[in-house]
């Protein structure tokens, strides 16, 4: 006799609808998460990057440059800024005014110098102008006066010896006219070295003197006339102005780290190219280069050798890459090329120049060797 089949019993209802709810909960999690995160379209490059014309070729960085290079001109016054006269991008000439410091102190003493040389020149032009007519006659009348007080001191004492002794009053009389005497010659000699001494004129040492105190008092008036005009800056050549960085009141100092005004030559402009080191050997001064500036701006522009600067140094244009190797060293190439007056080259811009090379030597084979 078969026995009827058992019945099967389902499993509790826990061990269907936790899985269930654990299973709809990682995915509800998934799709929040991927929800949350922003789609963002690869972003597409604005330019593509500068292409070489040349099939063998050395490239570098180039930086534009003034022809003068950057010509920072500062002040050798201290002072404060009192006007100041040009703009960047301003056209100048040399000679022209840049900025002013404040110069009233210097014309104040300008002013007392100047008096001073006037001074000294009129005193030099009294020495020379000796003898005088006047200063001669006032001589020649206390020669005049003296050679009187001779004539009647002597005429007294010989009254005196004619007369005899009888006629003395006083044993005294004949020694005091005799004094009288010697003292009114004294006097007359006296008078009359004074008098040639005026005729003789002026003294060649007091001459030297007076020219010397002018020779001194004309320099000082020399030094502060340079003065005042070393506080007015001038252009030092024909440019354009590149940089100002002082305003009307503000106290500037020689030899300041600040960049008061740059000056530069626009036309033409030069490039200086660094190329690395291991390209040097390549590098031909008489190869075709150009400069292409970068951010997609268009144009291609040819260069114009000029120099080798001829010393290797470390790199200094970094793009801050972590990849980069900062143990290069480089040497740097000078170009010339016209101004062409667009926003594509700036003094201070980087541009990417290429330069044709040469075509690489064969390796040499074991054989040749």
């Amino acid at each position: 006799m078969l026995q009827p089949r058992p019945k099967r019993r389902l499993p509790p209802l826990r061990y269907i609808v936790i899985p269930v709810l654990a299973v709809i909960g990682v995915a509800t999690s998934i799709y929040t998460v991927r929800a949350q995160i922003p789609s963002a379209a690869v972003p597409q490059a604005m330019a593509s990057p500068p292409r070489s014309p040349f099939a063998q070729r050395v490239a570098g960085i180039g930086t534009v440059l003034p022809s003068s290079d950057i010509v920072s001109v500062g002040t050798v016054m201290p002072g404060v800024v009192e006007e100041v006269a040009v703009t960047e991008g301003q056209r100048v000439q040399k000679g022209a005014m840049l900025f002013r410091i404040d110069g009233r102190m210097t014309k104040a003493d300008l002013a007392v110098a100047r008096a001073r040389l006037s001074v000294a020149q009129a005193a030099l032009a009294g020495v020379i102008a000796l003898p005088r007519e006047t200063s001669v006659r006032d001589a020649e009348a206390v020669v005049a006066g003296a050679s009187a007080q001779v004539v009647d001191a002597k005429g007294r004492l010989d009254r005196l010896v004619e007369l005899g002794p009888a006629a003395v009053t006083s044993k005294n009389e004949k020694p005091r006219l005799e004094y009288e005497l010697a003292a009114a010659q004294s006097a007359l000699e006296q008078s009359q070295a004074r008098l040639d001494a005026v005729r003789e004129g002026a003294w060649p040492e007091d001459v030297a003197v007076g020219k010397a105190q002018v020779a001194v008092a004309a320099a000082e008036v020399g030094r502060l006339e340079t003065q005042f005009e070393l506080e007015t800056v001038r252009a030092p050549f024909d440019g354009a102005i590149l940089y100002v960085d002082i305003d009307p009141g503000e106290h500037v100092v020689p030899g300041s780290v600040q960049q008061m005004v740059a000056i530069g030559v626009l036309d033409p402009l030069h490039v200086r190219v660094q190329i690395d080191e291991i390209d040097a050997w390549r590098f031909r001064p008489q190869s075709k280069a150009v400069a292409i500036p970068r951010g997609g701006a268009p144009g291609e522009f040819e260069l114009k050798f000029l120099r080798v600067i001829p010393l290797v140094i470390p790199k200094r244009l970094l793009s801050g890459d972590s990849a980069e190797r900062v143990d290069v060293r480089i040497m740097e190439i000078e170009y010339e090329l016209p101004n062409p007056g667009t926003m594509a080259l700036l003094p201070g811009q980087v541009v990417d120049v290429f330069i044709a090379a040469p075509e690489d030597p064969p390796p040499e084979s074991a054989g040749d060797a």
